[in-house]
């Protein structure tokens, strides 16, 4: 069963949803993205550090199938770099394969991001 399927939404739109009514797991994120980057840290993985924050932090939300679904590492990944720009070299982007058009879709041939 596909994220479509099981919720009926894109996971763009999921993402956005879930953001809306859990937007303290974006500051978890955020905060140990910079903690990473503080220690020295070139480049991390999205979903390291989701993984992190589900074994450390506990974060309750309201999602009714996953704690933090996995489909939204790339999507916490772009708004990190939304967000904090002068660390836009942190992480390694690719086209979402889900995606059609949109800002989150545009990188460049390198994998590097282009939407900020």
């Amino acid at each position: 069963m596909n994220y479509k399927e099981l919720t009926g939404k894109s996971i763009r739109e999921g993402f956005l949803e879930f953001h809306k009514n859990n937007p303290h797991v974006y500051a978890a994120f955020e905060q140990q993205c910079l903690e990473a980057i503080k220690k020295g840290r070139k480049k991390i993985s999205a979903k390291l550090i989701l993984n992190w924050i589900r074994w450390n932090e506990y974060l309750k939300t309201d999602d009714k199938n996953f704690k933090i679904n996995d489909a939204y590492q790339a999507y916490f990944a772009r708004m990190f770099v939304n967000s904090n720009p002068e660390h836009r070299e942190i992480f390694n982007f690719r086209k979402l394969r889900n995606e059609d058009s949109g800002p989150y879709m545009n990188v460049d041939n390198k994998g590097q991001t282009s939407f900020l």
